[in-house]
């Protein structure tokens, strides 16, 4: 099972023991279907494409694409997801449509293999000069350090995300969120059809429903205040 140590969703702390959104609700799920786990630190872009081979089972908090339904089965929704635009306070850039976003006159750092939303999607199909108007970068970390660094305007990122950081993590208090937002929808625990068989995929939907029925869900989901 894949995580990243960032943010609330998913952090190691210094036992090497996992805490957090994305881990409670793994945890909970396999718990309830009496299943073991090991858990695996591996950047978005990479794990998805080792999800759809087979080489991790499972991941948290994916939004549903056509394109990763041919890999992957998909369980939830687990919780909603809002996208927005985080910029420098130093050097704000207050966005407020998707088409400013692709106006700017520095770039814009977006994580590889990441989804924001049909809109955003059918928008960069038409740009000619993507590469000119957005940075691709394997994790949060780096896009952290370009706009740190006056590099790029701001990055593509959960809301929740940016909020937690900003109340708990001195590299982002000169961090803000600008009006836009880019995408809204749910997401959903992604399960790999390779690795994966169907019963035990009909399994972890009943866990899941059990789980749902039972307010646990909705307990996690009221920890980290997303209730």
């Amino acid at each position: 099972m894949r995580f990243e140590n960032y943010s609330v969703q998913s952090q190691q702390d210094a036992q090497l023991q996992w805490h957090g959104l994305d881990v409670d609700f793994a945890k909970s799920l396999l718990q309830e279907m009496d299943c073991g786990y090991r858990f695996v630190s591996v950047p978005w872009g990479r794990a998805l494409k080792m999800l759809e081979l087979g080489e991790i089972d499972l991941m948290l908090s994916v939004s549903k694409t056509a394109q990763r339904m041919r890999f992957a089965y998909f369980i939830g929704p687990q919780r909603m997801e809002n996208i927005v635009f985080a910029t420098n306070t130093k050097r704000p850039f207050y966005v407020q449509s998707l088409e400013q976003l692709f106006s700017l006159a520095m770039p814009v750092a977006i994580q590889r293999g990441a989804y924001y939303g049909e809109a955003f999607e059918k928008r960069m199909k038409q740009e000619v000069d993507s590469e000119d108007k957005f940075i691709y970068v394997p994790d949060n970390q780096r896009k952290l350090h370009l706009l740190r660094h006056g590099r790029i305007s701001g990055f593509l990122e959960e809301k929740y995300n940016i909020i937690y950081q900003v109340e708990h993590n001195p590299d982002f208090v000169e961090i803000e969120i600008a009006p836009l937002v880019v995408n809204s929808e749910p997401v959903y625990i992604a399960v790999s059809k390779e690795s994966v068989s169907r019963a035990q995929i009909e399994q972890l939907k009943e866990a899941f429903e059990r789980l749902r029925s039972s307010g646990k869900l909705a307990q996690i989901l009221k920890k980290y205040k997303l209730d």
